[in-house]
């Protein structure tokens, strides 16, 4: 039977504290924020679930990949029932959600998912990849908006689709699609302006 794993203690307190750090993170791509208001509902982890609670509500379509729960002991559905009991969040398939929690090492189809339009560049997917750890993987050199000096970063182990999105996005900007990677409590995003270089 599933149970109700508690929320945030002080629900709003935390969640605007989250907010202002995946705020930082997103302004300042490269750079880590921590995100320590909560475990996490396994099998996402701290920094990928606190994302899901800060950001979305009862509005908000969220695609979870089963390929995490296969990654642990446990079961994708425990989280859905704890983000859709906090939050009210609207289960939606991958390619029609508004933000997707992936593993790193899935292979995704970049052009089946929502990039936003021309006149609306900002309706498209936020994808939180649960990274293996910022020490490890190809190593990247990032520059472009909110970098004010080109920074070395490593996003974990990545899958062939993932890297090359991130060399090469097949959607033309504004269009495109933000990324956000999680490490246990720690958050790295990266933007759709931002460029990336293998080093």
């Amino acid at each position: 039977m599933q149970q109700i794993e508690t929320g945030f203690s002080h629900s709003v307190h935390n969640a605007q504290h989250c907010f202002r750090q995946i705020l930082k993170a997103l302004s300042e791509p490269g750079h880590q924020v921590e995100l320590d208001k909560h475990q996490g509902f396994a099998p996402l982890n701290a920094a990928a679930s606190q994302v899901i609670m800060s950001l979305c509500d009862q509005q908000t379509t969220v695609y979870l990949s089963p390929a995490l729960g296969d990654l642990t002991t446990s079961n994708i559905e425990q989280a859905w029932h704890n983000l859709s009991f906090h939050n009210g969040v609207i289960v939606a398939a991958l390619n029609q959600a508004d933000f997707a929690v992936v593993s790193a090492s899935e292979n995704l189809n970049f052009r089946q998912l929502k990039a936003g339009s021309d006149e609306s560049p900002e309706h498209s997917l936020s994808l939180i990849v649960q990274s293996t750890g910022f020490n490890q993987g190809p190593r990247f050199r990032l520059s472009g908006p909110g970098v004010k000096q080109p920074r070395e970063i490593q996003l974990g182990e990545l899958s062939d689709s993932i890297i090359n999105y991130l060399l090469e996005p097949c959607h033309r900007y504004p269009l495109g699609i933000d990324f956000m990677f999680c490490h246990q409590q720690s958050l790295l995003a990266i933007s759709r302006t931002s460029k990336l270089e293998l080093i």
